[in-house]
């Protein structure tokens, strides 16, 4: 059984608001920091990253959240490339994707979520499962005994009022500033106060290191402290206070047609980037005009090409008028203006999208009778794989699955073949409550022509497919 963060839980204005001004502070900061600086704090945690690799043609695939697979087209040579003691539910691994050369795969994982501030971190390997490094909160821990050291200390106070039911009422969590050596756990109640003293914390720099409260799947995060090598530094109070951020993180890679920068989601579907050999501390900045950088786009992807590298295709599915793709401008403004087609009258996300190589349009997977179930829970729910021609302005369904579901796909580099998850839900799973994390089973990668046919099973047990060229 895969759980996967939510990409249609709806927002909650207040939190996300607090939540993205936040982490926004951080960005703003972190992201004017020059080269220079930043690599004057320590060394980069790209390694050495110029080493060349021939695509490799192969599919990459997750097996049970635990590890990292290749196998060909044809259903062959099916090997392991990667894995780690710690990826495993619901820290494990969740999504993949090929950089445009084939040179790289960037993945997304948990299994270092005690030292981070994200629940998953972009991580990046090369196809023989060499080269293992760090994208989001570089560097990896590993490699923080290179960095000159300070102490923090930081008082932490659980505000949330005693008479109210929040994550927070729980009263225990594990600490962690970027840069620390180790988390450090704490029982703090509500109404209660206690202050934690971090020692050999990594200066990155002059710029402020976030610090995270824990409480499984649920952070609390402030832009913190600077820390200072050979001082101690004292924080600003860290108030934890309401329901927190839930998954806070970074999911589904997207990868910039040039290689030089990959995008990503968190939790509430707020879609950033962060450049492909970062700096230690460096942050991220919104993929969309910052005026738009609150906009829920849980379903994205880049141009395919050079003509196309600024372009970015993304869901919203916060219109009255339902559900609908758009074609804009990285960094542009969303509207009227950028709307493609609408996918449904309702208000809910595909599950995913991708462009077809040549620009011509581009593929995604959506639930083909949502309304039904929805006004009938004697109807089972399926969801399709549907191409959208952007010439013609048509579209077209290429899967049939009225039982089960298309979900996570990729495109063969010749845009002739499609590699999709298919499963189903749990027989206790309530159709009508989407909005909750959904949790399929028994999926398996199937191919199928662009269409619709030539279906066949490539591999059982296997999720997140990504086909490299």
């Amino acid at each position: 059984m895969k759980l996967f963060p939510s990409i249609n839980k709806p927002v909650q204005p207040v939190l996300l608001l607090l939540v993205a001004i936040a982490i926004s502070s951080v960005c703003l900061v972190c992201g004017q920091i020059d080269d220079a600086r930043a690599a004057a704090a320590g060394p980069l945690s790209s390694g050495n990253a110029s080493q060349h690799f021939e695509p490799t043609g192969a599919i990459a695939y997750v097996r049970n959240g635990s590890e990292i697979r290749l196998i060909d087209s044809t259903g062959g040579n099916d090997r392991k490339i990667w894995s780690h003691p710690n990826a495993k539910q619901p820290f494990g691994i969740f999504d993949l994707a090929w950089r445009p050369d084939g040179g790289e795969l960037a993945f997304s994982s948990g299994h270092e979520n005690m030292f981070s501030i994200y629940h998953a971190d972009l991580y990046c390997i090369r196809p023989d499962g060499s080269g293992y490094r760090k994208i989001t909160n570089a560097p990896d821990h590993k490699r923080l005994g290179s960095f000159k050291k300070g102490t923090v200390t930081i008082t932490l106070r659980n505000t949330q009022p005693i008479y109210l039911q929040a994550e927070s009422s729980v009263g225990v969590f594990t600490v962690y500033i970027a840069g620390a050596e180790e988390p450090q756990g704490v029982v703090l109640p509500p109404g209660t106060t206690r202050t934690l003293v971090f020692k050999n914390v990594a200066d990155y720099g002059d710029h402020p290191q976030p610090v995270v409260a824990i409480s499984g799947h649920i952070r609390w995060m402030m832009p913190a402290v600077d820390v200072v090598a050979g001082k101690t530094i004292k924080a600003p109070d860290f108030n934890i206070q309401g329901d927190g951020y839930t998954y806070l993180g970074a999911f589904n890679p997207r990868w910039k047609s040039d290689g030089s920068r990959i995008s990503f989601r968190d939790g509430y579907c707020l879609v950033k980037s962060v450049p492909a050999h970062s700096n230690p501390g460096y942050y991220t900045t919104s993929l969309f005009d910052e005026k738009e950088a609150s906009l829920p786009a849980c379903i994205w992807d880049w141009g395919p090409s050079a003509a196309l590298s600024d372009k970015v295709l993304y869901s919203d599915a916060e219109s009255e008028e339902g559900g609908g793709f758009h074609l804009g401008n990285e960094g542009g403004k969303h509207g009227q203006a950028t709307l493609l087609t609408r996918y449904t009258t309702l208000k809910t996300q595909p599950n995913d999208v991708h462009w077809l190589p040549d620009g011509s349009g581009f593929l995604y997977s959506y639930f083909t009778n949502y309304f039904d179930v929805y006004h009938d829970e004697t109807k089972k729910i399926g969801s399709n794989i549907f191409r959208y021609d952007l010439k013609t302005k048509k579209t077209t369904q290429v899967t049939n699955l009225s039982d089960g579901f298309a979900n996570r796909f990729a495109v063969s580099p010749d845009g002739q073949w499609i590699v999709y998850e298919k499963g189903r839900l749990p027989a206790d799973e309530d159709v009508n409550n989407l909005w909750s994390f959904r949790t399929l089973i028994d999926i398996d990668l199937w191919m199928i022509k662009i269409d619709g046919t030539g279906e066949r099973l490539l591999v059982k047990n296997a999720e997140s497919p990504s086909w490299s060229r």
